[in-house]
């Protein structure tokens, strides 16, 4: 007799989540691997794709994070620990957070293959008992709904929406690159330009390779971008996860333009961004700057 084996693989983006894709194809790839064993087994599989569109999809399925992988209605990928997508970001048109997967002591944005073959084995073999606990809707989900029907509604009325921009830098000392004597004039003007935004309500997340680089890793249009042109090619400029310039930083014209922001906005920035100076150097280790 035939035993059965229901997969719900629950996420919120297939076109756009990095992370969701890439836990999908993670999937399909540990399927075919485990296909012979699960045959062998008696195990006939099935696997449901649902894309949470809703708060009512959410509470069905008892959605906590994106991603999630339910087997048998077990969540196989442990603890739920979160961190900034940028992804979903762009969708709901401001910072949520999605799901990120703990592993043998390491940390992933997406489960690794063996992370859910242990996933799966341990339910058939385990079959732990089916608990069930009071629901309610993640204030990051609801956040994220909140944020992307507001921006489809927006648009529908031809109203102009938020845009999200991320930069991703080279290797710097520090976050800014403003450390140590020889202070780059670009680099203040940049620091300056957002810091006036940020005042205005406008958050433009910065990514230098130095101290972010999973970021790097997981954002595919700036890895295939490192990958063909190389880091020399850096800072990246995305507009809504699309790279819309290399090699140099916006103007302060061109952000006003791509942030659709008054153009005078950033004429007279609303505050100087003083450089870190520190005996030594900018207090990295050996004072590197």
């Amino acid at each position: 007799m035939s035993k059965q084996m229901k997969i719900d693989f629950l996420y919120l983006d297939l076109n756009t989540c990095d992370r969701c894709m890439a836990t999908d194809g993670t999937l399909q790839e540990a399927l075919r691997e485990l296909s012979g064993v699960l045959n062998t087994l008696g195990y006939t599989v099935t696997v449901n794709k649902v894309n949470i569109t809703s708060r009512k999809l959410a509470e069905q399925y008892h959605f906590f994070s994106s991603p999630t992988i339910l087997v048998n209605g077990h969540d196989i990928c442990g603890s739920i620990t979160e961190n900034n997508c940028c992804s979903c970001g762009a969708i709901c048109g401001d910072n949520v957070s999605c799901r990120t997967f703990t592993y043998m002591g390491e940390t992933y944005d997406q489960p690794p293959k063996p992370m859910l073959i242990d996933g799966i084995l341990r339910i058939i073999y385990q079959q732990p008992p089916n608990k069930k606990t009071p629901y309610t809707l993640p204030a990051n989900l609801e956040h994220f709904f909140k944020g992307r029907d507001s921006k489809v509604n927006l648009m529908k009325e031809g109203i102009p929406v938020k845009k999200t921009m991320q930069i991703f830098e080279p290797a710097m000392c520090c976050p800014t690159g403003l450390c140590g004597v020889g202070i780059d004039p670009e680099l203040l003007r940049i620091s300056t330009v957002l810091d006036t935004l940020k005042k205005n309500g406008i958050i433009v997340d910065r990514f230098n390779l130095n101290s972010t680089p999973i970021e790097f890793v997981n954002n595919k249009v700036v890895n295939d971008f490192i990958n063909d042109k190389g880091a020399e090619g850096l800072p990246v400029i995305l507009l809504d996860g699309k790279l819309v310039l290399w090699g140099r930083y916006p103007t302060n014209l061109e952000f006003a333009k791509w942030l659709g922001l008054p153009t005078d906005l950033l004429a007279k920035p609303s505050a100087k961004v003083k450089p870190v100076k520190k005996s030594g150097g900018c207090g990295c280790k050996g004072g590197c700057c």
